[in-house]
């Protein structure tokens, strides 16, 4: 008896001798697949390359390719021995962007070779390196097969999307969600959230086919699978088509006020904006708005007073009510628009310090469960954004203007409320070298910082004026914005040495941005220089998985352009290599972002458009002219 497998290998025939039906399928084949024989007879061409004549040819294009790997690593090792500190920076940063080895090939091409000589004559004139390893904790490099992929969650597909129903990939995608993006901007309580999914009820209170498909597309761009693409090969449909199916199922919803509709309309805001159709994700904060008051009013909560147990309903509406008001507060500072959601009126969830806590795991890494503090980071988080709501509510709410006195009261009044905010950290928030630091602490760090830059900003632009010093005897000195600015630097430093450079939240991506347009007006000096070179390669890094990641790094570039900048040297290769495979001719395609440029806010750059998609789209205009002003001068 024949088996399975040589049943499936061989084409049909008359004879009922394997080896004759092998040898006809051979003669007959054209030496494609699959082959012009089994195309015309309507056949399943299942020839394996590996035992028919062609194993040679197979083996031959298997090693042509191995030599050529070993070729361009062989010349990139070679560049890293033969030139300066310069170019081998360059070339170490354009690695850790995670560039593919074609990038590499033509890095080493069109920059290295032709610059050894330059190099030589600098290298005594070159600024020493700092060792930036100061975390000694070895980096785990991600297995991305799938047969290796051991998802932290195991839900099913069904019934909660019509995209797919592959219960390991949507099994991926919810572990890379709640390792990534829940943990550090939190709505919804996950453990009834993954309970629901598991049963698979459409009844369910925690669970609902409109959330499960916005998390799904807020995930993909986590994932380096290929069903994260709505269309192959193409980084712009990350999550598209979950993304649109959480559309579809948001209408069906018609109006509804559950649980899961204020949790989904959360998550899909934030994914809109990071598509860079913010404009979009607006009008879903203003209906998320509305569904959270909704939500309050038909499921009154526990009064503060009683000390008793609070329901798992409770618990949750509490949990996603703080969420919400954390994320929208978070939006409301980057856009420089007027919060949308009211400040909860219970107390914070307490910190908890509990052995039975959920740990965080570093998915899709591989790796001992971590504790993950997330109660203790939970409370921090409301404390701060109530801080960043005062501010944000004088200066954003869109009926008054506020006076300039009550402006410097306010910056005052922000920078001792963050101070004190600093100093009462748990010392499981604290940053310590000698402990591993999980990214959502990093991230809470990273958005303090952040926060002190803005304000410091925005208020000197508000007081002084763009024409005015940027520094003051009653104001914070630009050299405290530019400290901040390279903390933050630090922190994905950070991050990189613990947890690698190729996966980190996308909340990280605002407060790369806003320190990378800050640290443009000090790049005379040399550790605002290297500050700007590491955020640089983080921001290359976003802008492969996220669109509004993109957009900003391009915005960067061409402010810098307009200031007059010039740029570090060793984001010269990163640039080249964004500009040529990621930016591209349609580097604006499908963009709706009022993202503000920061330079402009800041009052650096003047007689520019505030807003990302008009921004960019003067900066393709402008270019376009000089193209045509070039081209006639060449006739």
């Amino acid at each position: 008896m024949t088996s399975e497998r040589t049943q499936r290998l061989l084409a049909p025939a008359a004879s009922k001798d394997p080896f004759t039906k092998l040898t006809l399928h051979i003669l007959q084949c054209s030496g494609t697949a699959p082959c012009d024989w089994c195309t015309k007879h309507n056949l399943a061409c299942r020839i394996d390359e590996s035992t028919d004549s062609r194993r040679k040819i197979h083996i031959k294009r298997k090693i042509e390719s191995l030599e050529s790997d070993r070729d361009v690593l062989t010349r990139v090792l070679e560049s890293l021995r033969n030139s300066g500190v310069t170019r081998m920076h360059s070339l170490l940063q354009l690695i850790r962007s995670n560039a593919s080895l074609g990038e590499l090939q033509l890095f080493v091409d069109d920059r290295l070779e032709n610059a050894r000589t330059a190099d030589s004559a600098l290298e005594d004139d070159e600024v020493q390196m700092p060792d930036d390893s100061v975390f000694k904790i070895p980096r785990r490099v991600m297995n991305v097969k799938r047969l290796a992929d051991q998802p932290i969650f195991r839900v099913p597909a069904k019934p909660w999307t019509r995209v797919t129903d592959d219960d390991d990939f949507v099994s991926h995608l919810i572990s890379l969600y709640f390792t990534w993006r829940h943990s550090c901007f939190p709505c919804m309580d996950r453990v009834p959230f993954i309970r629901d999914m598991k049963a698979a009820k459409l009844s369910s209170r925690f669970c609902s086919p409109f959330l499960v498909n916005a998390v799904l597309a807020n995930s993909c761009a986590y994932s380096d699978y290929a069903e994260a693409y709505e269309v192959p090969s193409d980084p712009s449909t990350r999550g598209t088509h979950f993304y649109h199916e959480a559309k579809r199922c948001f209408e069906q919803e018609d109006g509804l006020s559950t649980i899961a509709t204020v949790q989904g309309l959360a998550v899909l805001s934030t994914c809109a904006g990071l598509m860079g159709k913010d404009r979009r994700g607006w009008i879903y904060q203003g209906q998320l708005a509305f569904a959270a008051k909704e939500l309050v009013r038909t499921l009154p909560l526990t009064p503060s007073g009683l000390i008793i147990p609070k329901s798992e309903t409770e618990r949750a509406i509490e949990i996603t009510l703080w969420g919400l008001y954390i994320t929208t507060i978070a939006h409301a500072l980057a856009y420089q628009k007027p919060p949308l959601v009211e400040r909860p009126r219970f107390p914070y969830p307490p910190s908890s310090h509990d052995d039975d806590s959920p740990l965080w795991y570093p998915y899709p890494q591989g790796g001992e469960g971590l504790q993950g503090h997330f109660m203790c980071y939970f409370n921090s988080l409301c404390k701060l954004t109530t801080i960043v709501d005062e501010w944000c509510t004088l200066l954003f709410d869109g009926f008054t203007k506020p006076a300039l006195e009550e402006i410097r009261h306010m910056e005052k009044k922000v920078y001792r409320l963050l101070l004190e905010w600093e100093m009462a950290l748990q010392p499981c928030l604290k940053i310590e070298s000698r402990r591993v630091i999980l990214p959502h602490i990093l991230s809470l760090h990273m958005y303090y910082h952040d926060i002190r830059i803005t304000v410091s900003e925005l208020a000197g632009a508000a007081v002084y004026g763009a024409k005015s010093p940027r520094s003051g005897l009653d104001r914070h000195p630009e050299q405290m914005t530019l400290s901040s600015a390279r903390q933050m630097a630090g922190l994905m430093e950070v991050h990189r040495s613990l947890w690698g450079i190729d996966l980190f939240p996308a909340s990280h991506i605002q407060w790369i941005t806003v320190s990378m347009f800050t640290l443009l007006g000090g790049l005379d000096n040399p550790a605002n220089q290297e500050a700007f070179v590491t955020l640089t390669t983080a921001a290359k890094v976003a802008s492969r998985r996220w669109p509004i990641a993109k957009r900003t790094l391009r915005a960067i570039q061409l402010t810098g352009r307009n200031m007059r900048v010039r740029l570090p040297p060793e984001t010269d290769a990163l640039f080249t290599d964004f500009e040529r495979e990621i930016w591209g001719p349609g580097g604006r395609k499908g963009l709706s972002s009022c993202y503000p440029n920061f330079a402009v806010l800041a009052g650096s750059l003047r007689d520019e458009e505030v807003e990302l998609d008009r921004f960019l789209e003067k900066q393709d205009v402008l270019d376009a002219s000089d193209m045509e002003e070039e081209d006639e001068g060449v006739e």
